[in-house]
């Protein structure tokens, strides 16, 4: 893998992160629910991606899960926690700041 494929990995990666920081924020959420959001913006992330990215920010006490039956199916609602809260709105922050920087071009 070239150094740009691995930059761009590590790049959607740190976006992927804060996007689902940002929508469980919004409202509890799940794995597929998440998945399907991703992919009305064109980013299809695998499983093996999201899952382990869920499981590192529960245990980092940035979310919290708990398990409800939906039809049937057991389904694992991730919500944010007031520190993954607190997380967020300083991530929010650093991004303005940088990112209105670089789009006042």
């Amino acid at each position: 893998m070239n150094f740009e494929t691995r930059l761009r990995r590590s790049f959607w990666q740190g976006l992927l992160w804060f996007f689902v920081l940002h929508q469980i924020d919004k409202a509890p959420s799940y794995g597929g629910k998440l998945k399907k959001q991703l992919q009305t913006f064109g980013y299809d992330v695998s499983p093996g991606t999201l899952y382990p990215l869920l499981h590192t920010l529960e245990n980092a006490a940035l979310l919290r899960s708990r398990i409800k039956i939906y039809r049937g199916r057991t389904r694992k609602y991730y919500e944010i926690t007031a520190p993954g809260q607190l997380f967020l709105a300083e991530m929010r922050q650093e991004m303005s700041g940088i990112l209105q920087g670089m789009l006042e071009l």
